[in-house]
């Protein structure tokens, strides 16, 4: 071979060698893969143990990510309900601190100092480091802290939103499946092609396909999912009856649909010489919607989501993490994993210690406990239009939590088929329950004594505290708080929970701060939020 071959193959070597294998002085890029409203649900999470709908689900792109990267059994979100959650995971930090924004469609008496104004959060951050910032579809918090409009990017449309509705109405539906998935490409590829150059990027992938309303019948008709199959694996305190079974069945499918999302990014970033570089995260906001004690609830039903990351030789392969974590410590993770400092005012763990190779003892690594609560989400068929005030502390073996005001109907007062006072005769009421065929059911079953048990646990008062054993009682049906045997345990509990919201000055400890301006700027002759004075409403989230 000649001196002048040898030299040419060599640095073709060099350049192939390039695309395979990450340079020590190339940040990462971040993927956030983030699925509107989707609980725990992957097949990753199937337990021949435990029949869950996680046994009829086929997730194969969470899968994978979790098989070569790190799965988390207990990610939970810091508020179950879409803007709090959000605004909790960008500024690190709890939902409570945010001000504004610590409650859906961030209501805000103007005059009022906000503290949301404090918070720059990790996108913003990472943007001053160099990063191309973007997202796609839904953001729900201020846009600035992601840029501004101009980074949010769909040229090719944003139909993948209503997955299953498009899909259904078609004439061809593996070729609408297919244009959907083309959608989601061409808007991640819009965004990659807005870099400069090789600029480092975080890109947000946040589908609503997973929120209401789905098409009825879709989980069977385009994933395969038969609602049977389902029959002894639903939450046990939801009816088992084939109207729920094929509701849960159509929200799987609309998991599916995500999850095939999940495969077109992983294949673009591997097309494009980036996927080892990438850390991909995959995950969701939130709880089920339309379900009793999921959506808007601190029971696992409520707040637990999908977590898996990945990033091959800095995330350790094929582990597997017990421990509760919080969605908020997504923020310090990405910042350490960027090399950029903290900030002191997060909340959030670094979860690093736990997700390196070399980690021994990972599990001791982690604080092993997460706080969560609520505020107000959009109800306001409660008098006065006022929240339903809750927190809660999840440790590995109990979830603890605090009614604030028991007072108060947690979802609506019954009758839940009455309307709204003052509203246009048929129409409905704005409770803390999407719309959906299960909603329908409880209201049309809500005296039938076969669902009793299924109506007083999802919809019927609460005890100011309720104390559950995780282990033993996975569904948290049985309260435990007054039982004399655990009382160490709830005390314990109490203490480290208040001390917890004490030390960050949760406004719900100032008496009833959350019940009036500037969080609560409502119009008293209605009791609704006073920028919803002309008769329009916010959708549901």
């Amino acid at each position: 071979m000649s001196k002048a071959m040898t030299v040419a193959v060599a640095v073709l070597g060099a350049v192939l060698w390039s695309d395979s294998v990450v340079r020590a002085d190339q940040p990462p890029n971040i993927v956030l893969a983030f699925a509107d409203d989707l609980g725990r649900y992957a097949s990753a999470y199937a337990d021949p143990d435990h029949p869950s709908p996680n046994d009829v689900i086929d997730t194969p792109h969470f899968d994978r990510v979790a098989r070569e990267g790190t799965l988390f059994d207990c990610a939970l979100v810091s508020a179950p309900s879409c803007t709090p959650s959000r605004a909790a995971l960008v500024a690190g930090r709890h939902f409570f601190r945010n001000g504004s924004h610590a409650q859906l469609h961030h209501p805000w008496m103007k005059g009022y100092r906000d503290p949301w104004d404090d918070v720059k959060g990790f996108p913003l951050i990472l943007q001053d480091a160099g990063y191309h910032i973007g997202w796609s579809y839904k953001m729900h918090i201020s846009e600035d802290r992601m840029g501004g409009k101009q980074r949010n990017y769909r040229p090719a449309g944003s139909k993948f939103n209503r997955f299953s509705q498009v899909v259904m109405e078609a004439d061809d539906r593996d070729a609408a499946k297919q244009r959907l998935l083309d959608e989601v490409r061409k808007n991640f590829s819009a965004m990659l092609d807005d870099r400069d150059g090789e600029q480092p990027f975080f890109y947000w992938f946040n589908p609503t396909n997973t929120h209401r309303a789905w098409a009825k019948g879709s989980g069977q008709a385009l994933w395969g999912i038969d609602p049977d199959q389902l029959q002894g694996r639903l939450p046990a305190f939801l009816p088992d009856v084939p109207e729920v079974r094929e509701d849960f069945a159509d929200y799987l499918g609309e998991a599916m649909a995500f999850d095939a999302a999940v495969g077109v990014l992983w294949d673009e970033l591997q097309q494009r010489g980036m996927l080892d570089n990438t850390l991909l995260v995959v995950s969701g906001d939130h709880g089920a919607p339309g379900f009793p004690r999921g959506k808007c609830n601190l029971y696992d039903f409520g707040t637990q989501v999908p977590l898996a990351i990945r990033w091959p030789q800095k995330v350790a392969a094929g582990r597997r993490i017990a421990a509760p974590v919080s969605l908020i410590d997504l923020a310090p993770t990405f910042l350490s994993a960027a090399e950029k400092p903290v900030p002191a005012d997060m909340n959030g763990q670094d979860l690093w210690p736990a997700l390196r190779p070399d980690a021994q003892d990972y599990e001791a690594a982690l604080r092993g406990w997460v706080v969560c609560g609520r505020e107000n989400h959009v109800n306001e068929a409660r008098p006065g239009g006022l929240p339903y005030p809750m927190r809660a502390l999840r440790t590995e073996d109990y979830l603890y939590v605090v009614n604030f005001a028991p007072d108060r109907w947690p979802v609506a007062q019954p009758p839940l088929a009455a309307r709204l006072k003052g509203s246009k005769p048929g129409a409905d009421r704005r409770m803390d329950i999407d719309y959906g065929p299960t909603r329908t059911y409880f209201e049309q079953h809500e005296t039938s004594p076969s669902i009793a048990a299924a109506w007083r646990l999802g919809f019927a008062r609460r005890s100011s505290e309720e104390l559950y054993d995780v282990r033993r009682d996975p569904d948290q049906m049985h309260n435990l708080a007054d039982d004399p045997d655990y009382g160490d345990v709830r005390a314990e509990l109490r203490s480290r929970l208040l001390e917890r919201l004490a030390e960050n000055e949760d406004p719900r400890l100032d008496g009833d701060a959350f019940d009036h301006p500037p969080y609560a700027p409502l119009a008293p002759d209605r009791g609704v939020l006073a920028a919803d004075q002309d008769g329009r409403s916010p959708a549901n989230d």
